[in-house]
C-alpha cells in the first residue's frame, strides 16, 4: 500500500474495527483463535507506544449463541428482541476482551455510544475527553453502539461507520475496518475468478460506487454491514483527512502487514490530496453534528468560500431550508444541492431568510440591527472534501 510506515516514526493514534464475522464463529460462538490473534495484535501496538481504540461488533450474535437462537430477528417487531440480545452478549463479549488483554497486563474500558454523542458538542467534547482519559490510565477502551437503547433517529448504522467517526473524535492518524472481506475488487470475485483486488483507491472516486454492493458473503448471518457501509465509512474519515484500511480480520498478523504498508492484503482508501486532518472543533461541524438547515448557494459565493476561503455573505443565498437557531450547523450546498461546506449560522432561520440575497449594507435596515455581514463566518467554516 502506498503509505507511510504506521509503526515507525512515534506514537500515532488507531482505530481498528472488528467485525461480527470475524470475532464469531457457527453455534460455538466466539472464534477462539481469531480472537485471541487480534487482542495480541492490539497488545504488540500498545506495547510500543500507539494509541489504540477498539470498535467491536459481536454484541448480538453473541446474544444469539448463549441463548442458541439461530435465527436473527428481524423487522420492527424484532428490534427490541435485537436490543435485549445486544444486552446479553455485550456483557460477556466485554469479559473476553477483559480477560484475554490481561495475559499483556493491559485493561479494557467499555464505550457505549450513540449517534446523538456525536450530534451533541457538549457530548461530543465529553466523549473525546473520556477517550482521553481512558489512554492516560493505561487501558484499552473498546467502543460498540448502544444497541440496547439505539432507535433508528439515534443509530450510527453500523460498527463501520462509528469506527470513522470516533476517528475523526479523537483525530485518529488510521483506521483499520478487519471484516472476512479482504479488500475492494473491481468486480465480484465470488462470482468472476478475474476479479482483482484494489490496493489503493481514492476514497472520493466515483467510480467506486459501482463496484460496492450490499452483499457480505459469509457475514450475511452474523454481521451488518457490507462493503458499501465501508465505503460510506471511508468517505467519513477521508474528509477529516484519515486514510481508511479494509482488510481480512482473520489473516493472522493482518495488523502489522497492512500498517507497515505492504500491499498483499487489504484496500486503502486515501483522501483527496491536500485535505488536512481536521481538529476536533472542525470535525464536529465537518461530520459529528446533525445540520439543522441548509443554505443554497449562487456560484459566486460557492467560489468565494471554496477557492478564497470567504465567509458566506446573504448576497450569495439563494435559498433556505430548516428550522435552525443561532450557533447551529448549517450546510451550504450549491444550485444542484451538493453540499461543499458546512458552518456554525450565525443568526436564526428566519433572519437569514428576510436577508437571503440582499447585500451586507442593508442587513441593519432588513433586521433592524447589525450583528456582522456574514451568514456563516469563514473561522466556523468547514469545507467538504468531496466539494
Amino acid at each position: 500500500m502506498d503509505t507511510e510506515n504506521f509503526l515507525s516514526g512515534g506514537a500515532r493514534t488507531l482505530v481498528v474495527k472488528v467485525g461480527s464475522a470475524v470475532l464469531v464463529g457457527g453455534a460455538q460462538g466466539l472464534e477462539r483463535g481469531a480472537f485471541c490473534r487480534l487482542v495480541e495484535m492490539l497488545a504488540g501496538l500498545l506495547s510500543v507506544g500507539h494509541r489504540v481504540v477498539l470498535v467491536t461488533s459481536g454484541a448480538v450474535a453473541m446474544g444469539r449463541r448463549k441463548l442458541g437462537i439461530l435465527t436473527k430477528p428481524r423487522g420492527e417487531a424484532g428490534i427490541p428482541v435485537l436490543q435485549a440480545l445486544a444486552a446479553l452478549g455485550q456483557s460477556q463479549l466485554i469479559q473476553h476482551y477483559e480477560s484475554e488483554f490481561a495475559h499483556y497486563g493491559y485493561h479494557v474500558a467499555q464505550l457505549l455510544l450513540t449517534r446523538d454523542d456525536f450530534h451533541h458538542r457538549r457530548r461530543f467534547l465529553n466523549a473525546r475527553l473520556a477517550l482521553e482519559a481512558v489512554h492516560r490510565l493505561g487501558a484499552v477502551p473498546v467502543i460498540n453502539e448502544n444497541d440496547t437503547v439505539a432507535t433508528d433517529e439515534i443509530k450510527v448504522g453500523d460498527n463501520d461507520q462509528l469506527a470513522a467517526l470516533v476517528a475523526t473524535l479523537i483525530g485518529a492518524d488510521r483506521v483499520v475496518l478487519l471484516s472476512d472481506i479482504d479488500g475492494l475488487y473491481d468486480a465480484d470475485p465470488r462470482s468472476n475468478p478475474e476479479a482483482r483486488r484494489l490496493p489503493v483507491v481514492r476514497a472520493f472516486d466515483p467510480g467506486l460506487d459501482p463496484m460496492v454492493g450490499d452483499t457480505h458473503g459469509g457475514a450475511a448471518a452474523v454481521g451488518t454491514g457490507g462493503m458499501r457501509t465501508k465505503l460510506l465509512a471511508a468517505r467519513i474519515a477521508a474528509r477529516s483527512g484519515i486514510p481508511l484500511i479494509v482488510a481480512p480480520g482473520r489473516r493472522p498478523g493482518v495488523l502489522p502487514e497492512v500498517l507497515q504498508g505492504t500491499s498483499a492484503t487489504g484496500t486503502l482508501f486515501v483522501p483527496e490530496p491536500g485535505v488536512d486532518r481536521l481538529v476536533s472543533r472542525e470535525a464536529w461541524i465537518g461530520l459529528g453534528a446533525r445540520a439543522q438547515g441548509r443554505l443554497w448557494c449562487d456560484d459566486g459565493a460557492r467560489r468565494a468560500v471554496l477557492e478564497r476561503g470567504a465567509s458566506l455573505l446573504p448576497s450569495g443565498v439563494l435559498r433556505v431550508e430548516g428550522d435552525f437557531s443561532e450557533g447551529d450547523v448549517v450546510e451550504l450546498v450549491n444550485g444542484a444541492g451538493v453540499a461543499f461546506a458546512r458552518g456554525l449560522a450565525i443568526s436564526e432561520a428566519d433572519a437569514v431568510r428576510r436577508i437571503a440575497g440582499a447585500q451586507s449594507a442593508q442587513i441593519e435596515a432588513l433586521l433592524g440591527y447589525h450583528v456582522l455581514d456574514a451568514v456563516v463566518h469563514r473561522d466556523n467554516l468547514v469545507l467538504l472534501a468531496s466539494s
